[in-house]
């Protein structure tokens, strides 16, 4: 009998919708989505039968997720770099930020999902039960775990969890990243093994646990701000101006770029301003730094070249005489 692709058996997860098959291995697949915003990538090896690894890389600003898991499905996701915002199909915005840990039933994935920082860096697992729990009592056998408690512990009926600052968890994931070539399947066995045995160990109630949900309107009205806020950057708002102008409590409107952006208002817009400004000073020298100063939103040579030294580590004209 002719063995089936991972490819075969990974699409029983679920429709994909917009991703297409661009390679297909005897260790791994690798599935791209393609836009005018960009493109992403998920890099995704077989584990056990019904457990998958998936390395996921995008640069893009968002796609169209038409996944739709089944009914047994559990994935824990781990947020390394950027944020990811997934426009769910019950009206409602999930956010992960840099560091983030999900356990997540998948119920309401399809929808959009964004990306703020216009990329997102990160590790999926998944689990297909009850093919993965047999699979898991044959390959580890005395380890009791219970995928379905492990659901319904993070999940409930339908929803998900958002694990912050426990380093075990973040450990594990980031091992992931370091992975000796030579005993790749057997080191992603050995996490993935310690991941639900953790899971399973963790005191629900012990952890700092986030529910980061965000109605449509507070997204739209955010990310308006923010295109405000950079279209000009001579331009100064404050975020009484801000919440006034777009409808929303200064304490919504911070909360919600926080989650979207991963920084506070003020410290995201200026680093902004200073990667604008070293963008300027390499693009256009005939530009004075005093004129990329005003461009960017400073008044004064001196306190843009402090702000800039402050973020970079030189001087905008030590920047700028780089070799390189």
């Amino acid at each position: 009998m002719e063995e089936k692709s991972i490819w075969e058996d990974f699409i029983h997860f679920g429709e994909i919708g917009e991703f297409r098959l661009i390679a297909d291995s005897e260790d791994c697949i690798v599935l791209r989505v393609e836009n005018d915003t960009g493109e992403g990538d998920m890099i995704i090896y077989p584990v056990f039968d019904g457990i998958y690894l998936m390395y996921n890389d995008f640069h893009m600003a968002h796609y169209d997720s038409m996944y739709q898991a089944a009914e047994t499905v559990l994935a824990v996701d781990y947020c390394r770099e950027g944020s990811l915002i997934m426009e769910c199909d019950n009206g409602f915005y999930q956010m992960k930020k840099s560091g983030n840990v999900c356990v997540d039933s998948r119920v309401h994935h399809k929808g959009v999902a964004r990306f703020p920082a216009s990329h997102f860096h990160g590790i999926t697992i998944g689990f297909e039960s009850p093919i993965a729990e047999k699979a898991l009592t044959k390959e580890a056998p005395g380890i009791e775990i219970d995928l379905m408690t492990v659901r319904d512990k993070y999940c409930g009926k339908d929803g998900f969890s958002i694990l912050k600052d426990n380093e075990t968890l973040r450990r594990i994931f980031t091992d992931l990243y370091q992975v000796p070539e030579r005993a790749r399947q057997n080191y992603f066995r050995t996490k993935i093994l310690e991941l639900l045995v953790c899971l399973s160990a963790l005191e629900k109630s012990g952890t700092k646990e986030e529910h980061t949900y965000f109605y449509r309107d507070q997204v739209e009205k955010t990310t308006v701000a923010m295109k405000l806020m950079t279209e000009d950057l001579r331009q100064s708002y404050t975020i009484e101006k801000l919440s006034d102008r777009f409808g929303l409590s200064a304490t919504a409107l911070k909360d919600c770029f926080k989650s979207m952006y991963g920084k506070p208002i003020y410290t995201w817009l200026k680093e902004y301003r200073i990667q604008t400004a070293c963008e300027l000073l390499m693009t256009q020298p005939e530009k004075s730094i005093g004129d990329i100063a005003f461009e960017v939103g400073y008044d004064s040579a001196g306190k843009f070249s402090g702000a800039f030294k402050k973020i970079c580590g030189m001087t905008p004209k030590e920047y700028r005489n780089q070799p390189y």
